[in-house]
């Protein structure tokens, strides 16, 4: 059988075109790099309908990418996660029932798909990794998963109950901060994974109470935003310390906080004058400042954020559309109208 000749399968009759073009795609592929990007899932919009939408934003240019939407009805009370490169969507409700169901988006192939459900239905849970597991916890119930084997594992509830507690993961240990069930009193707890136990943190004077805290990890101090103030404390493990930051420039009632590219992000909700948000700000340590650095697609509350790594194709001028932030065609400025949704552009 004769074997075809190794330029057959390109659409050239020069094979030196056709050399030049392999040439240009192998650097191509080698200059493509990792960016730390923001990934916005869900939320509700100005009408309070439910988004499905997944959008993600680059900081180095500030304009936002659609990715693929969430092929569910997320609900509400759904928890959001990044572990490793991916996401994970945990839980929820439509009003009527619990969710169990767990999705995980692959950002390699910009795909959903469903994992193993957790071991009980919750909505109004926190998500959190920890030495790379997946931890939910919900007032009255801890579960684990781990994503080498597919599979959950039930571990002790917090040893008091808290309504609407935040998660985050600080030098080994998993924290939670929230109310007490059925009061407005503050209490963080400590999960301690080798024991498989929690404990009471005596850390003081913890901040007023909150409905919806957020709590992230930044350079191993946890930062901690009430969902009615633009105040932010910050609490130091190590010290057993509280302490605070300046301000954000404004409130955001029913926003989401990530970690990213070593700044806090602050996205949406609704601001001072009860007006949703559109407003996304950062704080930088370094600087100890906040500043403005670009506006979701459109104001957005009760959405979820995270931080990831994804890969990118070097910018490409688009006339006055921008940059593009790699081979699919779906960037946009931030304010730009959101075009329709075409799956066969999502990848």
């Amino acid at each position: 059988m004769e074997r075809p000749a190794p330029l057959a399968v390109l659409p050239f009759s020069d094979p030196a075109h056709a050399l030049s073009l392999l040439r240009g795609l192998s650097q191509l592929r080698a200059e493509r790099k990792f960016l730390d990007i923001l990934v916005l899932v869900g939320g509700c919009d100005q009408d309070c309908d439910e988004l499905v939408t997944v959008d993600c934003y680059n900081p180095q240019t500030g304009q936002w990418r659609y990715l693929a939407e969430f092929p569910d009805h997320l609900g509400g009370g759904y928890s959001i996660v990044a572990l490793g490169n991916d996401i994970y969507v945990t839980g929820g409700s439509d009003g009527s029932r619990l969710y169990d169901c767990v999705w995980r988006y692959n950002s390699s192939v910009n795909e959903w798909t469903e994992v193993a459900p957790m071991l009980k239905a919750r909505e109004y849970h926190s998500s959190s990794v920890l030495d790379g597991l997946l931890y939910v916890v919900a007032a009255d119930s801890t579960e684990r998963y781990d994503h080498t084997t597919d599979s959950w594992e039930a571990l002790q509830p917090m040893t008091y109950p808290m309504d609407n507690c935040s998660t985050t993961a600080c030098r080994g240990r998993l924290y939670a901060i929230g109310s007490l069930a059925g009061k407005e009193t503050m209490v963080m707890q400590c999960y301690h994974p080798d024991t498989d136990l929690w404990s009471l943190v005596d850390c003081g004077q913890l901040p007023p109470w909150s409905f919806a805290p957020k709590t992230v990890t930044l350079n191993g101090l946890m930062y901690f935003i009430r969902d009615d103030s633009a105040e932010v404390d910050v609490y130091n493990p190590t010290k057993n310390e509280w302490d605070k930051i300046p301000s954000m420039n404004q409130v955001h009632v029913g926003g989401s906080l990530a970690v990213l590219g070593g700044k806090l992000y602050v996205s949406g909700g609704y601001d001072n004058t009860f007006e949703l948000s559109d407003v996304v700000e950062a704080y930088d340590p370094e600087t100890r400042a906040w500043s403005v650095v670009g506006r979701l697609p459109e104001p957005t509350f009760w959405h979820g954020s995270v931080s990831i790594f994804r890969q990118f194709m070097p910018q490409t001028p688009l006339g006055g559309r921008g940059f593009e932030l790699d081979s699919g065609s779906s960037d946009m400025d931030v304010g730009q109208p959101r075009p329709p949704q075409n799956p066969a552009e999502l990848h």
